[in-house]
């Protein structure tokens, strides 16, 4: 029964006017929309409306939220969301919004007794509880393909939110295919890009890559969405890996080199 009344009200909301002011901050903090198909524009808009009806906003040192802040994130959200039927990320309750980078407090103990504390700048962090956080200031840069293109804190956030869908964040998403085999292929590709790292050759990735599984999942996420050519010319195998895990082929629409 609630699962019918929560998908009644999706679809009251689905059949709402999208708001012209909406569509004008898409245009300027959104810039992947730009590229859709006018069907995959109108689901995007439709997908935005729905999230924006059902998660809460709220501002972090002294960060006001409007509509901007609110439909930039939504917007670049639903770029992944794309690829999946009825996926509005249920189990996010909340996002957390800063004016710019935030510092979190690290302890890590120290061998002999004591332990070294500092603080850690932060940009974005997906929490298990239900809660995303985000710098503003890198929200619009990865909208509008600043940093090279390639970067995108949204992106790479809510990737994780769909890398926990079946479980811990551990770079392997929800698949329909062989599980296994798409695993193995991607410890290739993460094995392959750690050498090309160490060895000082040319990676399409962001170092932080080799952070661990996730993570490598997360930025190769950012990359294939923000600059696909450039990903598909550096590993071919992980362009195709995913295209399967996000059921999109963003290099078939993104111009060859999108400017910011």
């Amino acid at each position: 029964m609630l699962s019918w009344l929560r998908n009644r009200r999706r679809r009251s909301i689905r059949d709402q006017p999208f708001p012209m002011a909406w569509d004008a901050l898409m245009r300027r903090n959104v810039r992947h929309a730009e590229w859709l198909e006018q069907h995959q524009r109108q689901q995007l808009r439709e997908w935005i409306a729905v999230f924006l009806a059902e998660k809460s906003f709220e501002g972090c040192g002294g960060m006001q939220i409007t509509d901007e802040v609110r439909v930039t994130i939504a917007g670049q959200a639903g770029i992944l969301a794309l690829g999946f039927s009825e996926e509005y990320f249920d189990r996010l309750r909340s996002v957390l919004v800063y004016p710019g980078d935030y510092l979190v407090p690290r302890r890590e103990p120290l061998d002999g007794g004591g332990a070294l504390e500092w603080q850690e700048v932060r940009l974005g962090e997906t929490w298990s509880g239900g809660s995303v956080v985000l710098s503003w200031p890198r929200v619009v840069d990865g909208g509008r393909l600043r940093d090279g293109g390639t970067r995108s804190v949204v992106i790479h956030e809510f990737s994780h939110l769909i890398d926990m869908l079946d479980g811990e964040i551990d770079g392997v998403p929800p698949l329909d295919g062989d599980r296994a085999c798409w695993a193995a292929e991607m410890r290739e590709c993460r094995d392959r890009f750690e050498r090309a790292l160490e060895a000082g050759r040319f990676v399409a990735l962001d170092d932080y890559a080799a952070e661990g599984p996730g993570e490598f999942f997360a930025v190769a996420t950012e990359c294939f969405f923000q600059d696909p050519h450039r990903l598909a010319r550096g590993d071919g195998q992980l362009y195709d890996l995913l295209r399967i895990a996000w059921r999109q082929d963003p290099k078939a629409r993104v111009p060859v080199r999108p400017q910011g």
